[in-house]
Order: structure tokens, then sequence, then C-alpha cells
């Protein structure tokens, strides 16, 4: 197999906006560095339901969407979430969104348990909180990524608490497989 180098990034406009948004809003708002790395995730999980925290200007969340999952974006500034609806529907990828303002581990409070395929936190300083929110939001042998893991914030708790997952810690984000429940007491 041969390759004509890196692969194009179909949402650079969203990234740009980001950015630039960034640097006139004077947020936090940073663009997942790998959107195409989400996506090749979502699809190898065959993701049908996405939970992301870290909406920013909806960068990962077009990536998710465009893989024909559901995407439930999170964030508590609305002029993200504006503005992220925007983006995303000039891509004709809206539609596959929702988008929820306000404290994410309330917002994951009033989801269903167990009902997203992959979790996705690219919020600012993770906290042990909400590792543990985003896991309730999984199903069993959903997957985790947990980006900003260097940031601070209580990551040491984070990751320990992902210490029993199947997980790889690559740095900055930490892969991990919510642990599969077992039914059949002969496994």
């Amino acid at each position: 197999m041969t390759t004509d180098g890196p692969t194009r990034d179909r949402f650079e406009d969203i990234k740009q906006t980001t950015l630039s948004h960034l640097h006139d809003h004077g947020c936090s708002c940073y663009p997942y560095s790998a959107g195409s790395l989400l996506a090749t995730l979502a699809a190898a999980v065959d993701a049908g339901t996405v939970v992301e925290l870290g909406t920013a200007l909806g960068y990962s969340a077009a990536w998710f969407a465009s893989t024909g999952a559901r995407v439930h974006t999170i964030d508590r500034d609305p002029t993200h979430s504006r503005e992220a609806h925007r983006q995303l529907d000039r891509h004709g990828l809206a539609d596959r969104v929702e988008f929820h303002t306000g404290d994410g581990i309330d917002i994951l409070q009033t989801m269903p348990a167990g009902h997203a395929d992959l979790a996705f936190y690219d919020g600012y300083a993770p906290t042990r909180a909400v590792i543990t929110a985003l896991a309730n939001a999984l199903r069993s042998g959903g997957l985790l990524i947990a980006g900003n893991m260097t940031l601070g914030g209580d990551a040491t708790q984070a990751r320990a608490f992902l210490e029993t997952w199947q997980h790889t810690d690559l740095g900055e984000t930490v892969l991990a497989v919510k642990p599969r429940l077992r039914t059949d007491p002969g496994e």
C-alpha cells in the first residue's frame, strides 16, 4: 500500500476558525490536534452514539458526525455552542449533533447510563468526577478518549480510575475501553 502523505483535513476551516476565536475571545477552546484520528476510532468501534465534553467550535464533533454517529456535545459557553452549531450546519452535519450548554457533569447525569459507544473529553484539566461521569455514559466495551491529561487538574486520579480498564496512555491522551460486564458465571 502506498500513500501520498497525510490525509487532507476536511474540517480545516473549523480548526482555523477555532484558533481565531481563541485569540479574539480569550478563552481556552483549542481544536483537538488529530481530528481524523477521532473519526478513525469512532469508525473502529462502530460508534452509533458519541458523547463529547468540550465542544469548542465543533471541530471534533464534525469528525465524529462525519462517521454517521449521533453526537451529544456539551460546552459550558453558550457562544461556543452557537458557533459550533453554525459551523456544523455549514458542513451539513448539524442534524447529527445535539448541542448541550451548561455544566458537563450536570448534563451527563441527565443522560441514560450506558447509552454511548464512545465518550470524548476535551475540556481543560480533567477531573476524576468528569471522567467518572463520562464512564457512566459509556456502554460496556465502549471507548473513552480523554484528552488534555497533561494539563493538571485531577489527571492523576483520573488515570488511577482508568487503571482497571484496557487502556493505553499516550501522555496527552488516554484511550480506555470500559470493562465488559460478565453475565455468564463461567466466564
